[in-house]
């Protein structure tokens, strides 16, 4: 399940995603995003996962997909969670990307809506 946050606009988007992602979810999701690329040359992400969520099998072969046809689109990726593996995670795409991710606690979500938007 997803849902849009109210803090997203502009260039920036902002979902929280719980427990399971379905393909078609997913594409929602892929859809609004490639929606701000194609209006702002660009988007930065913020993603809440209170949990680590288990997408459909198929939902993960779109995200790969999207991933390598936008990379060069896809500014600032901020991860929110309380989670190792999804902080892990998130210092890895840091890592083999171009684009800048970083995690998050929950704690600081308004801290990572900040860095999201290039104010901090």
């Amino acid at each position: 399940m997803y849902m849009k946050l109210s803090n997203s606009g502009g260039d920036t988007l902002g979902f929280r995603i719980e427990e399971r992602l379905t393909e078609d979810q997913l594409s929602e999701v892929l859809t609004e995003i490639e929606r701000v690329i194609a209006e702002h040359g660009s988007a930065n992400l913020l993603v809440h996962m209170p949990s680590v969520p288990h997408p459909d099998l198929d939902a993960l072969d779109e995200d790969l997909g999207f991933w390598l046809q936008h990379r060069d689109n896809l500014d600032r990726y901020a991860v929110v969670g309380d989670s190792t593996l999804l902080e892990w995670v998130t210092e890895f795409g840091d890592h083999v990307t171009a684009v800048d991710c970083r995690y998050f606690d929950e704690a600081d979500l308004d801290d990572a809506w900040a860095w999201a938007r290039g104010e901090e």
